[in-house]
């Protein structure tokens, strides 16, 4: 009798690799979208505006003009970072251990606020002679107030969680300086923003970070879809 051999197992053309080089390009588009949204907007703020002394957050306050056209792009970018920092990032350090799961999950909670200030708005900005306190006032704006100082302290934490990881895996490990200089960045950052004597340059500060945050997404973002590119083709 013929013994009759089981069907071979059909073997998908790696999805795999072909949604990681997709993310990847998300995110990218993301963070190049977050940049020129806040460079934009800080066009149509007003004379009294300044973008060397008053938050980025502001152009999102109630008295803030034309204020969807800088909270709609903000929040499709935020978007795009978190969902990037899920469904690209994460794969793409699914052996790096569990720091390789918790970096993804932190960079995307420390974007959550890019979603909520469209929901949780500022009462009104400083370019308009309101005080700090005049600002927060509301229960949204005092809201806006806690989200953001949380998703700071989760920014300042994600490049060092990163970086840990990033050190073990051979096709990250030229990654690993830059994120540690990176948060080393972000906590100087917020040491000068909070300290009275550069307050005055506070809005000049949080660009930089801003800045320099969207340089390293970028770089992050571009590794992650070649990588996928890469692998996809094999």
């Amino acid at each position: 009798m013929t013994g009759i051999r089981p069907a071979a197992r059909v073997v998908p053309v790696r999805p795999a690799y072909r949604s990681l080089a997709r993310w990847g390009l998300i995110g990218l588009i993301s963070e190049i979208v977050a940049v020129c949204t806040w460079l934009v907007a800080g066009a149509w703020q007003g004379p009294a505006y300044s973008p060397v002394h008053d938050d980025i957050s502001d152009m999102g306050a109630l008295t803030a003009p034309h204020v969807w056209a800088f909270l709609i792009p903000q929040a499709l970018a935020g978007a795009g970072s978190i969902a990037f920092a899920l469904f690209g990032l994460r794969p793409a350090l699914i052996h790096a251990g569990r720091a390789g799961r918790s970096g993804p999950w932190l960079a995307a909670l420390s974007g959550i606020q890019d979603l909520t200030d469209a929901v949780f708005r500022l009462d009104c900005r400083a370019a308009d002679g309101c005080s700090q306190a005049q600002a927060s006032t509301s229960w949204h704006a005092q809201v806006h107030s806690a989200i953001g100082f949380a998703c700071v302290l989760l920014l300042i934490v994600t490049p060092f969680v990163l970086a840990r990881r990033f050190r073990r895996l051979p096709q990250w490990r030229r990654f690993a300086a830059p994120t540690v200089l990176l948060g080393v960045v972000f906590v100087a950052g917020l040491i000068v923003i909070l300290a009275p004597s550069t307050a005055a340059y506070q809005g000049l500060t949080q660009r930089a970070i801003a800045l320099g945050g969207a340089v390293w997404g970028i770089a992050v973002a571009t590794h992650v879809a070649r990588l996928g590119r890469a692998n996809f083709h094999l």
